[in-house]
């Protein structure tokens, strides 16, 4: 089964993303798509500000990976991001995300992966409330 997050809601943009292995500091069971990871900015100084900005990986086709297949460590995979919060999405986000901003994808505290953002696609666009 596919997974896609809200699907019918266009993404803000699209990343890149490695998902970090074990011995970089990684997680140790694996992720899958429809992961709801934290999101920062990487070249944030001090104390990372988490945002919840949540990836739908997928194949180069474009289709969403299955959720119930584990997702390749320590290559670059594509992925459409979510933000989730209204407010900052329009606040903060849309003045933030473009093409080459690096980021890193957090369970708590620990980097479990870096991303790229490589394309704005929804993002500047209003949309419907998120449910």
């Amino acid at each position: 089964m596919s997974f896609r997050l809200y699907p019918d809601v266009p993404d803000d943009f699209e990343a890149r993303i490695r998902i970090l292995a074990p011995e970089e500091g990684g997680r140790r069971s694996p992720a899958r798509n429809g992961i709801r990871w934290d999101f920062a900015y990487a070249d944030d100084a001090g104390a990372p500000e988490l945002f919840m900005i949540w990836p739908d990986f997928r194949h180069a086709e474009g289709d969403s990976w299955a959720s119930e297949l584990p997702l390749p460590v320590g290559e670059f995979l594509l992925a459409g991001l979510t933000v989730v919060n209204e407010v900052l999405r329009a606040g903060l986000h849309r003045e933030r995300i473009r093409p080459g901003v690096r980021f890193h994808c957090h369970e708590g505290p620990k980097v479990v992966a870096v991303g790229e953002v490589t394309r704005v696609t929804g993002l500047l666009l209003d949309r419907p409330p998120l449910r």
